[in-house]
């Protein structure tokens, strides 16, 4: 039950002027800045010695008891896939400010300077350091200053949208050896990186885009709201004939768990792509868990002749009993359709029948 990430690892929260750390990007304990974490982590890594738990593991913790696939499973196996050592800093995730231009349902303003305004019509009090000031944003120096990055094997691009800002550009320049880098992007791919970033990436010894969609078509409009479809298919397009690792990265939620089966089919069948997915946790009414039974009924008949670790996940996560929170998910929905002039019901017609039911 070992878990690599405290060891050989740092996510890296950059909230305006604020350089927050933590052990992975699945944490639920208090970010720390930078003295403070490295005051508390050899206490999180000599508990995690010795046992499995340590507060602010509770995603993979839950995950793992009811046999759902966890971030935890998933990053041991890439540091033994990519002989990373437990010993060095060897991998860095990276989300440098929530500047992005998407606004997607199971997001909200403390990633996506986008979604400010739908959160203050939605009556939710925004934080400073979650009004996107690029002004205040420290220079890519603060990682190189802080952190011994010369083992430095992998690092990833978290947003925000990455592909937006100049920091990824900045930061591959001060590498040595990115000959030996793994550089991985969470991108929504409304954009295309810029010439200078193409031009370095081709020098790493592997590139991945991980690409934000948990829908096809209309559903992915309303989904990756304000996402055109149209525009998403041609980026992918092109950035696969770079030559890099396009996987799609698919949040399995409340919102979409109906439509899985033909997501799987359009991803794996029509483009060939590697699919990573993850549970939405951080919202009650977005995840899966707290459906109302009968939905849950529906999605596991549906998915009940599929075969493969992901669709095993679901039906654990499935048959996990929570409270129902669909009258908050439905509630958010309209609301979020209102302030948008989307139209949720009509899209996903058959889906919300389903939630609808008493």
């Amino acid at each position: 039950m070992f878990c690599t990430q405290p060891f050989n690892h740092i996510d890296v929260v950059v909230e305006n002027d604020k350089v927050l750390l933590q052990p992975c990007n699945v944490w639920t304990a208090k970010k720390l800045n930078i003295k403070e974490y490295k005051n508390n982590i050899q206490q999180v890594k000599d508990t995690l010695s010795k046992t499995y738990y340590y507060p602010g593991c509770e995603v993979c913790y839950n995950e793992d008891k009811n046999n759902v696939r966890s971030r935890r499973v998933a990053q041991n196996e890439f540091s033994q896939d990519n002989n990373l050592s437990t010993q060095k800093l060897q991998s860095l995730g990276v989300r440098y400010g929530t500047l992005c231009n998407s606004k997607c349902m199971i997001c909200s303003h403390h990633r996506s300077s986008s979604w400010v305004p739908d959160a203050e019509k939605l009556g939710m009090e925004i934080k400073d350091q979650h009004r996107f000031k690029k002004s205040l944003l420290p220079g890519v120096e603060v990682f190189f200053e802080n952190f011994d990055l010369n083992d430095l094997k992998f690092v990833e691009f978290h947003g925000g949208e990455p592909l937006m800002q100049k920091y990824p550009t900045e930061f591959l320049r001060k590498i040595k050896n990115l000959d030996q880098l793994i550089v991985k992007f969470n991108t929504n791919l409304t954009v295309l990186p810029a010439p200078e970033l193409q031009e370095l990436l081709k020098k790493c010894k592997r590139v991945d885009f991980l690409l934000s969609v948990d829908d096809t078509g209309d559903r992915y409009e309303i989904l990756r709201f304000p996402g055109k479809w149209d525009i998403f298919v041609k980026n992918m397009e092109i950035i696969k004939k770079l030559n890099h690792r396009v996987m799609a990265y698919n949040c399995l939620s409340s919102l979409n768990i109906f439509y899985c089966v033909d997501f799987y089919k359009w991803a794996t069948k029509n483009f060939g792509m590697e699919v990573h997915s993850q549970f939405v946790t951080d919202k009650e009414m977005l995840d899966v868990s707290h459906l109302p039974q009968h939905a849950k009924d529906v999605v596991l008949e549906k998915i009940k002749n599929y075969k493969g670790k992901i669709f095993d996940s679901i039906r654990n996560k499935l048959n996990i009993q929570k409270e129902d929170r669909s009258e908050r998910l439905l509630k958010y929905i309209l609301d979020l359709d209102g302030i948008r002039k989307t139209n949720y019901p009509e899209i996903f017609k058959e889906w919300y029948t389903i939630l609808n039911k008493k």
